[in-house]
């Protein structure tokens, strides 16, 4: 795979916010994905190993007053548009060198609800038809999915809800090395309506079968935050006070001038009272963080529930704040270990 220009430097979201005695900010953090592809794989073939679920298998209506029953929905394009956005996003984000789809499906005969990987000859002839030395098969697309409305006694409405619960199997296969690893992901989507009229309510849910394909859109979105490094948003809490120091340190970050902010609190360390030593270092840790220097996050935020375990008072929530973040930390140390494989970082 490509390897990709991998700044361990956080993209700052920085929106400050007070709460009682906080500052609120919400950062951009790189989460691993569920799948490590081998480093050496460069051209991958995004391939349609499924059978189209029957359209009587899986769809139900629970309508309020009314016996449960079956219904039909055509579901033979699910994989289709599953796959289609795959492969779309292979192609923005340059994951790997090259990216092809194949959609007419190679699974002929298995039925349904065999699910296997794509055989071995199968996944010979596609990859040298494609030059692929990776190949992402989709082997199976399910879903279960209700309509079911409800009625609210105590605010005299009606509730309408569409639900759709899908399940995928994928294989990851490397013809050349004979090696293959199958995964499960599910996702949920659901709509919903509310009237006073349970009609309106029911006409508020969109059309079911296009629900359905937005649902498999949906479920291609989902699946790259597995198989790819994805960004999200967490949280993180500066301790703020009338404390001469942490205020300066504060004003710094505000400006985002963190290498300031850090220098204006360690030098404000040796003449704090525990209880407030501990507020500062886990202040500077967060600044480390988002400097990108995690080693000495670490190391900070460790030495801060350290000396506040030594206070003489200490306030729960505050030791809270403290602990939490250094659980934070180190599983964030753990994931860019993982992201760094993946990515191909040494």
């Amino acid at each position: 795979m490509k390897t990709f220009v991998y700044v361990l430097m956080l993209l700052l979201a920085l929106f400050i916010t007070s709460c009682t005695s906080m500052l609120y900010t919400s950062i951009d953090v790189l989460k691993p994905a569920k799948v490590t592809f081998d480093k050496e794989a460069a051209n991958l073939l995004v391939l349609n190993n499924s059978t189209p679920q029957p359209a009587t298998y899986g769809h139900k209506n629970e309508l309020y007053g009314e016996t449960k029953k079956n219904v039909s929905v055509n579901t033979d394009s699910l994989a289709i548009f599953c796959l289609s956005v795959v492969n779309e996003e292979f192609q923005k984000n340059d994951f790997f060198q090259n990216s092809q789809l194949h959609l007419p499906s190679v699974n002929i005969g298995s039925g349904f609800f065999n699910t296997n990987a794509p055989k071995p000859d199968t996944l010979k002839f596609m990859s040298q038809l494609y030059n692929a030395d990776v190949v992402l098969s989709l082997d199976k697309i399910m879903v279960s999915d209700r309509i079911a409305d409800y009625y609210n006694y105590e605010g005299n409405f009606f509730y309408a809800l569409l639900e759709a619960n899908f399940e995928t199997t994928w294989s990851v296969s490397y013809p050349k090395l004979n090696k293959s690893q199958s995964y499960i992901f599910k996702d949920t989507i659901y709509w919903d309506a509310e009237s006073y009229l349970r009609k309106k309510a029911l006409e508020g849910l969109p059309n079911r079968y296009n629900a359905l394909i937005d649902g498999a859109l949906y479920v291609g979105q989902s699946t790259m935050k597995k198989l790819v490094p994805w960004w999200d948003k967490e949280d993180r809490y500066f301790f703020s006070s009338n404390n001469k120091v942490i205020k300066l340190g504060l004003d710094s970050v505000y400006t985002k001038n963190w290498n300031a902010a850090i220098s204006i609190w360690e030098k404000g360390l040796p003449k704090a009272k525990l209880a407030t030593k501990a507020k500062i270092l886990h202040n500077i840790a967060i600044a480390y963080e988002i400097s990108g220097n995690m080693p000495k996050a670490v190391e900070t935020v460790t030495k801060s529930l350290k000396v506040y375990e030594s206070a003489s008072v200490i306030d729960y929530n505050h030791y809270f704040t403290i602990t939490q973040y250094k659980q934070q930390l180190e599983n964030r140390s753990k994931e860019i270990e993982i992201i760094n494989r993946q990515l191909g970082v040494k």
